[in-house]
């Protein structure tokens, strides 16, 4: 049996000239099932709460106060929590898709988080949002101060670092997502592969805590981001 360790996932077939890949499927597939668990969950608003109501509300808190911890302001996590939430929850369900029994060692199986076009493409979109929010609380004028400031040659330098800083941040988020979910994938297939049934269970486990893990860095630094980014000091 091969051990698919392609960076990118393979295309299936072509829509409009647009690659459709085994991992963008999956990615797809977490995002109906984590809209449908919402939906379902909230379909009837109760103020006695069923058990998936209550634990979607349970969720959703123990999220905003996290994230309100590491963001140091109530109102501004309100402002990036839909975000925050909405990453913690999609990341974390797509990593999970590792342990899932034939995720990774099929090739048209594949986790989306161990795909670095999904990883950079969820980075991209998060600091994209992160800017646009900012430009809305600040105004774009002041908000571009930030990056082109004429006062002096040291002042425009700095502007150029931070410009370069904000691509460092969505190449670190991307990487570091795909990186670790990756390098578990390989761990798990080979392990699987040379030691079946019993010995892998550490091991998934271990990738389990990972996921997690992961997933709440990625959205931990977003709030952080969110913080920095739209504050009239930075």
């Amino acid at each position: 049996m091969q051990i698919h360790a392609e960076l990118f996932g393979e295309p299936y077939f072509n829509i409009l000239g647009l690659a459709v890949t085994n991992t963008l499927i999956l990615a797809v597939f977490c995002s109906l099932v984590f809209l449908g668990f919402f939906l379902f969950g909230f379909r009837k608003k109760e103020m006695i709460p069923n058990k998936i109501q209550n634990f979607c509300e349970f969720i959703l808190e123990s999220l905003f106060n996290l994230f309100e911890s590491m963001g140091g302001s109530k109102e501004k996590t309100k402002d990036v929590f839909p975000l925050a939430a909405t990453l913690f929850i999609f990341i974390l369900i797509n990593n999970l898709l590792e342990v899932v029994p034939g995720v990774g060692v099929f090739n048209f199986l594949r986790s989306p988080s161990s795909d670095l076009h999904f990883t950079l493409a969820l980075a991209i979109f998060s600091i994209g949002a992160i800017h646009l929010s900012a430009i809305n609380s600040l105004g774009l004028i002041n908000y571009s101060k930030k990056f082109i400031n004429l006062e002096n040659p040291i002042m425009f330098f700095a502007g150029i670092l931070e410009l370069l800083g904000e691509f460092t941040k969505m190449l670190s988020l991307s990487v570091r997502l795909f990186g670790n979910l990756f390098a578990g994938k390989i761990l798990l297939i080979i392990i699987t592969l040379i030691i079946p049934l019993i010995f892998p269970l550490p091991f998934l486990g271990l990738e389990i805590f990972v996921g997690i893990i992961q997933a709440l860095i990625f959205s931990s630094l977003i709030v952080v981001f969110y913080a920095l980014t739209t504050s009239e000091e930075y």
